[in-house]
């Protein structure tokens, strides 16, 4: 059957996780920066993408593993522009936090419009890493390994 063909699941829990998944993984890895501040300021940039490609990554194998097929072409425009907005919101109250917490030396200098600027580049960004996370291309690896997985499951019951 064609993955076209199949019923269409509501993608809001994989919202749900990818959300949840991104909050602990930033918790991590500013825990992470707060161990080690020796770390140089590229670690920031990588955490980003790593947050990113690690919440996308989850939602996509929670979604897998439990309709055992790739997302249609609906399911995954909606779950990559649910995501990125998700993320941008995220992002937004960090930063906020980040600001108010005085983590951020200089960032009340910066003009409104740079601000609007960074936060567009970077939601660009973010919808890039989800379209390829939840790409279906990314999604076979964790559909075969599901499966591979059924598979040695029901051939241990039916011995």
């Amino acid at each position: 059957m064609d993955v076209e063909q199949v019923k269409s699941v509501s993608v809001w829990p994989y919202v749900g996780f990818y959300s949840l998944m991104m909050v602990g993984l930033t918790v991590v890895f500013v825990v992470i920066a707060m161990m080690f501040p020796s770390l140089p300021d590229s670690f920031s940039h990588a955490s980003g993408f790593a947050i990113t490609f690690g919440s996308t990554s989850f939602a996509s194998y929670k979604f897998i593993k439990r309709n055992l097929r790739l997302f249609n072409r609906d399911e995954y425009w909606k779950i990559t522009l649910f995501s990125s907005l998700a993320s941008c919101l995220l992002s937004l109250v960090f930063v906020g936090l980040a600001v108010a917490g005085g983590a951020m030396p200089g960032s009340g200098t910066m003009p409104a419009l740079a601000w609007v600027f960074i936060l567009l580049l970077a939601g660009l960004v973010v919808f890039a890493i989800n379209a390829w996370g939840y790409s279906s291309r990314m999604g076979k690896n964790f559909l075969k390994a599901e499966l591979a997985r059924q598979a040695r499951v029901n051939a241990e019951t039916f011995r």
